[in-house]
């Protein structure tokens, strides 16, 4: 067969696969936006059909009960605003602000100081959450300590603290002011158990299988968001009632004149004995170099042969100059 009909029949065959394989790519983007396309078809009416009127999977016939959200608004807007455990306005409601202080202080007697400390707590109903007494290889001893104490006693106990110091190196005090998360999770507590009243009704009124694990599924996630909240309201209750203070306490240096009689003569004979060991060493490393020399002879010798043997070895092949 002709080089250029074989030539022919090869691009006529590549051409056919790329059309083919051009069409099979389309007919496959086809498919795909037609199956997302049903996919979300039949998510719409399985959402419509199913939750009905009462947003759960119950029918609106079977029970009467208004949908929850919708009266989890109503509930909401009928909070009392002016309640003191409830949201509202800032100024109806106890101010609710983290307290917290860490101080840096040298004392003369590091013990005592932390027994002072621990003492001053215990009277105002607070108590040690932490504390460490270390001491370093010159004498030196650090204490640190961490107190709860009532947020009422924070003040008082601060400055009775920096009155057992030499010196106050440094004092931070913090407050962190959390009024209204606190007015926002209480309004968010009584949003919630206002669901939950709704679903634990509807949960009464359910009689299918389906309809009972829908209602159960929402109960039990309002029951966890509830749950939720309340731990986020324990702990701050406890942040705003009892003030965290962290004090560093380090002691004094002292200057401590040398225990032991001085002795001349004693360093006299330690220097003499220090300079004969140094003559001896100087000694020893002259010793060491000599006889290193001494051991390189050999060496030195073949270098020396190896040396004379090249040059003779050059001299003896070297070309004459040629005269002109």
């Amino acid at each position: 067969m002709d080089p250029q009909q074989i030539s022919a029949k090869i691009w006529s065959l590549a051409k056919k696969f790329f059309w083919a394989f051009i069409i099979v790519i389309v007919v496959i983007i086809l498919l795909i936006f037609f199956a997302i396309y049903q996919s979300k078809k039949t998510t719409t009416t399985y959402q419509t059909g199913y939750y009905g009127e009462t947003g759960l999977g119950i029918s609106a016939p079977s029970i009467a009960l208004p949908m929850p959200e919708r009266e989890m608004v109503k509930t909401t807007e009928d909070v009392n605003l002016t309640s003191p455990t409830t949201a509202g306005d800032s100024g109806t409601i106890q101010q609710k602000v983290i307290k917290t202080a860490s101080l840096s202080i040298t004392v003369n007697d590091v013990n005592k100081t932390v027994g002072q400390i621990t003492s001053e707590a215990v009277l105002v109903n607070g108590f040690v959450q932490n504390s460490s007494v270390t001491e370093n290889e010159k004498g030196l001893k650090y204490a640190n300590i961490i107190l709860r104490v009532p947020a009422s006693s924070f003040e008082n106990l601060v400055a009775k603290i920096k009155s057992f110091a030499s010196l106050v190196e440094r004092e931070d005090i913090n407050g962190q002011e959390v009024t209204q998360e606190y007015v926002d999770l209480q309004a968010d507590l009584t949003h919630n158990q206002a669901v939950e009243s709704q679903y634990l009704e509807l949960l009464k009124r359910a009689q299918k299988v389906e309809e009972i694990i829908a209602v159960r599924d929402k109960l039990d996630q309002v029951q966890g968001e509830i749950e939720q909240i309340k731990g986020r309201i324990r702990y701050l209750d406890n942040q705003t009632e009892m003030a965290t203070i962290a004090v560093n306490i380090s002691s004094e240096a002292k200057v401590t004149l040398p225990a032991e009689k001085w002795q001349p003569w004693e360093i006299v004979k330690e220097a003499a004995k220090n300079f004969i060991v140094g003559l001896q060493n100087f000694a020893n490393f002259i010793i060491y170099f000599i006889f290193f020399l001494i051991s390189l002879i050999p060496y030195l010798i073949l270098v020396y042969l190896i040396y004379r043997l090249v040059k003779w070895l050059v001299k003896k092949f070297k070309k004459p100059k040629q005269s002109i």
